[in-house]
């Protein structure tokens, strides 16, 4: 049997060679669609989604909600949770949750909401009196 270890081209990963002297004269016929593969291969690592967390996505960017509680905020006039980049953006922007358009409550009306909320039964809104 053939116990030969093909080596493997380290840029586009799909060419094999027998040796490093095919792997050179196969090169310049080889060159135009290592660069492509490469390309997309590397696309692929750089716009890989980020696994998800137990918390799901922020609404506003998308991006899995970190499982540690002090990286989100809820906005308590609608009761979704959002990243502390998309809060840190907003708060540049608007006075208003760029959700559900509503201004922003007073710290007693924060309150208020988050108790309503918990009367419910909204999950989102237990936890955030509990923290």
């Amino acid at each position: 049997g053939d116990n030969i270890k093909l080596r493997t081209c380290t840029a586009c990963k799909s060419a094999r060679y027998c040796s490093i002297n095919c792997q050179r004269d196969a090169r310049p016929k080889h060159k135009f669609a290592c660069k492509t593969r490469a390309a997309k291969l590397q696309d692929e690592i750089l716009f890989r989604r980020p696994e998800s967390t137990h918390l799901g996505d922020c609404p506003m960017c998308l991006l899995p909600l970190e499982v540690e509680h002090t990286k989100s905020i809820m906005m308590t006039c609608c009761s979704k949770m959002i990243c502390d980049g998309c809060d840190y953006a907003n708060e540049l922007r608007d006075v208003e949750c760029p959700l559900c358009c509503q201004p922003v409550p007073t710290d007693e009306e924060l309150d208020l909401n988050v108790m309503k909320r918990a009367e419910a039964g909204d999950p989102v809104a237990i936890r955030q009196m509990g923290s």
